[in-house]
This record gives C-alpha cells, sequence and structure tokens, in this order.
C-alpha cells in the first residue's frame, strides 16, 4: 500500500503546475481542509476495498502457507495486521494533508522562485549574446 505517499508526492508536484493563482490558493485551502482530508480517505479506502476484495485463493500453492484457498488480498493482510484497514485511512487522511502543507508552502515559494526564473533566463541571454559575439570573432 505504498500507492498513497506516491500519489501524494505526485499531487504536490503537479498543483503548482495544473494551477493558477487564486484556483491554487483554494486547492491548498481544500487540501488543508480536515473535511476534504477524511473524505479523500474514505474514497481511497472505498478504492482500497474493492482491490482488497480480490480473489488470491488460487495462488494458495504457490504460496508458503500464508494464503488459503478461499482468502481475498483482504483476509491475507488481516491476518498480518488486523488493523491494516484503520490504518491505511489514518495515513490516507495524513497524506493529504501533508500535500496541503507542501502545496501552500511551494505557492508561498512561486513569486521568489519566477523572481529567480527571470534573472536566471537575463544572466544566460547576457551568456549567449558574448558566446555569440566571441564565435563571430573567430
Amino acid at each position: 500500500m505504498r500507492l498513497v505517499p506516491i500519489a501524494a508526492i505526485l499531487c504536490a508536484t503537479a498543483l503548482p503546475a495544473a494551477a493558477q493563482s487564486r484556483s491554487e490558493a483554494e486547492a491548498v485551502r481544500r487540501l488543508n481542509d480536515p473535511m476534504v482530508q477524511e473524505g479523500v480517505a474514505m474514497a481511497m479506502s472505498a478504492l482500497a476495498g474493492i482491490v482488497l476484495d480480490t480473489k488470491v485463493g488460487p495462488l494458495a500453492r504457490y504460496s508458503d502457507g500464508d494464503i488459503r484457498p478461499s482468502d481475498t488480498l483482504r483476509d491475507v493482510e488481516r491476518r498480518r495486521d488486523p488493523h491494516f484497514e484503520a490504518k491505511l485511512h489514518d495515513r490516507t487522511r495524513r497524506a493529504v494533508g501533508a500535500v496541503g502543507a507542501v502545496a501552500g508552502d511551494t505557492l508561498a515559494m512561486s513569486g521568489e522562485l519566477a523572481r529567480t526564473a527571470d534573472r536566471l533566463r537575463e544572466a544566460l541571454a547576457s551568456l549567449q549574446g558574448a558566446a555569440e559575439a566571441y564565435s563571430d570573432d573567430n
């Protein structure tokens, strides 16, 4: 169930690129809203539930005894950790909160990063002009 942290990272990375000013701030506000976090956690739990209901019993003969002929993925995971579904829900909710925090910090930095990019473009343009002048002389 490492999908949750990966999804959180991808969301945090995509948010600044996908949204613009006001919509960015609104997206950050929503990601930091406990009700939204709970809603995402519930949705992820429902999706995970669909996957966890997959019957894996036919693979029992290939396992070292931890899969029984009538098992689903949920059965196997419950034997390993009876509280895994509650933990998955909690981790998902925390991951959405972390995405909100990262997105907020990224949004706060966006103006400074834009200024830095402008300064770099100016510096590179000067270097390009100097390089072109040098190549014309030789």
